[in-house]
């Protein structure tokens, strides 16, 4: 059986990959999960001698693979692995868990054929489970907020998960990152919930990485006027916030621009530009 995860959204892919990892771990021998960077020269080689092979400790393993998509892989390589997912697509005994942000793959195609929305157990069975990770939105990504803050031990008001939805729209890792700080800052450890609950006011008084000003000066980059967009975007210079987490957060702002912040995002990655000047010329 394959288990295939897809998605945008790394945060809640990572988890339910380390929830499907240990679950089998529970059920199963140590010895039966292995770890594959097909990235590394031999390891497709590897794979295929893991899935080959029988365990005289249990009869059940999985493989988890890192890389399945990379570019970096060669065609050969490529041939072996599809064939030996195939395979494994038809086993009872093997489990191979693959995590890629991409839904599908021309190499791969087989993957993205049957969809399973849901995965609950990583009980045995031939065939292709797949569970998509897109970004969360409206009520949904509220309450994964919601959820996500009362496994820090906070509870948090209605304007306060508004508020937080709309910051951290499309950034969960952001998200879980704060919502551990608050955790920490505000002691939740003791005391009653009502002394635990966060309000919008409670988290300027935290004085959070990202405070409504600087949301404010997010939203001011579409104004109308040259000069407002300018000055906000000086503002943003001036106080020193991550560029990277402006360009990442305008995308949520001004979605109409999402064509162009992709240009730009291949022209900084590739070092041809800088995340300043992709800021400057988008404004402009």
């Amino acid at each position: 059986m394959i288990i295939f995860l897809h998605g945008p959204d790394e945060y809640r892919r990572l988890q339910k990959k380390k929830e499907i990892t240990a679950e089998f771990r529970k059920k199963h021998a140590v010895v039966g999960v292995d770890i594959f960077d097909l990235e590394k020269k031999d390891e497709v080689a590897r794979f295929k001698d893991f899935v080959g092979s029988q365990s005289l400790f249990d009869t059940k393993k999985m493989a988890v693979l890192e890389n399945a998509f990379s570019s970096e892989i060669s065609d050969a390589d490529k041939k072996e692995l599809a064939a030996g997912l195939k395979e494994v697509a038809k086993s009872d005994s093997t489990t191979v868990l693959i995590s890629e942000k991409n839904k599908t793959s021309e190499d791969f195609p087989f993957l993205s054929r049957k969809i399973h929305p849901h995965i609950k157990s990583v009980g045995v069975g031939a065939g292709v489970k797949s569970q998509d990770f897109s970004w969360l939105t409206g009520p949904k990504w509220e309450t994964f907020i919601s959820e996500i803050a009362r496994e820090n031990g906070v509870v948090l008001k209605h304007n306060a998960v508004e508020f937080l939805a709309e910051v951290y729209q499309n950034d969960t890792w952001g998200l879980a990152t704060e919502l551990e700080k608050i955790s920490v800052l505000k002691n939740p450890s003791t005391g009653s919930e009502h002394e635990r609950t966060i309000g919008l006011d409670d988290l300027r008084k935290l004085d959070l990485e990202i405070s409504q000003d600087f949301f404010e000066l997010l939203k001011n980059l579409k104004n109308y006027a040259l000069e407002n967009r300018l000055a906000s975007l000086e503002k943003l210079f001036s106080a020193n916030e991550p560029m990277p987490k402006v360009f990442n957060m305008i995308a949520y702002q001004i979605p109409d621009k999402l064509p162009q912040l992709a240009k730009y995002d291949v022209l900084v990655k590739s070092g041809k530009l800088d995340y300043e000047e992709a800021l400057v010329d988008l404004i402009v």
